[in-house]
């Protein structure tokens, strides 16, 4: 059993993103790029790198468990990168809803690739890497994002107050405004609002299906014909039975109804994401 380790393994251990080693270890010349795979440089050699063999990853590069004592790794302390995924973490939010947050920034954008560094996004220290296996293009960020300003301020618009009390409610001149500055009844319809806009989803909301009888539908979404409906807690039986007859009136016009329930909302990314992909709706 050999000693070293591999360099995704090396990465682990030292708490580094395993794409940021991989760029680090090529500028510092230890290796470099042929065709789809990395080899050793002699000064790569030279500081203790080798090559294992295995049956399922054919030929890689290992180093000495001590190389994280090495300067390199040092110096590395003070730039360390993180993914969105980390830096969603502390804000309580995926890695993927941390992403709709830097392209609401105008730091990143998505791409059929993958995600895209932009001018300004780079200015705040972002870095483009791409997957290895999957070639699809990721950003990392330095750790001191979470305590820049235009950052802060954007999570702080985004946080809906759960513990709001009807008098609150009354204050924000009686609707509840998401981010994209529309006005909602609900904080309930506010929180589906934003993520719509968030994951880049054109809709309207309490827009009348195009029958005779007057009825609202919460949201609407055009490019999949899909309506969503939210079933608040205590609805009166009025309101019951005017969701229920816009659910046949939709299937009567091929629109599908997705329907959202209060249990919904504390996974409400998790939940709007599989239903949505299911229904044919492109977001990201």
């Amino acid at each position: 059993m050999s000693d070293k380790l591999s360099t995704s393994a090396l990465a682990k251990q030292g708490e580094i993103p395993v794409q940021q080693l991989f760029s680090v270890l090529k500028d510092y010349g230890w290796i470099r790029k042929v065709d789809d795979g990395w080899v050793l440089t002699s000064k790569g050699e030279f500081e203790g790198g080798s090559y294992l063999t295995s049956k399922r990853y054919g030929r890689y590069i290992v180093w000495p468990q001590n190389l994280l004592d090495h300067q390199l790794f040092k110096a590395m302390e003070s730039t360390k990168l993180l993914s969105a995924t980390a830096l969603g973490r502390s804000e309580g939010l995926s890695g993927r809803e941390l992403n709709r947050i830097l392209v609401e920034l105008g730091w990143l954008k998505p791409s059929t690739r993958g995600w895209e560094l932009t001018k300004a996004g780079g200015a705040q220290g972002g870095q483009l890497f791409e997957n290895q296996q999957s070639s699809l293009s990721y950003v990392l960020w330095p750790e001191d994002i979470r305590s820049r300003e235009p950052f802060t301020r954007l999570l702080r618009d985004c946080q809906i107050d759960e513990q709001a009390t009807d008098d609150l409610f009354e204050k924000k001149n009686g609707a509840w405004v998401s981010l994209d500055g529309v006005a909602c009844k609900t904080r309930e319809h506010c929180q589906i609002a934003q993520w719509l806009y968030l994951a880049g989803i054109r809709y309207s909301i309490y827009r009348p299906l195009p029958v005779d009888e007057c009825q609202l539908s919460d949201f609407y979404l055009p490019e999949g014909g899909v309506c969503l409906e939210y079933w608040g807690a205590g609805e009166h039986s009025d309101a019951i039975s005017a969701r229920m007859r816009r659910a046949e009136l939709c299937k009567e016009l091929n629109l599908s109804v997705l329907d959202i329930h209060p249990e919904d909302m504390s996974v409400l990314d998790d939940y709007l994401s599989r239903h949505l992909q299911q229904l044919g709706v492109d977001f990201y």
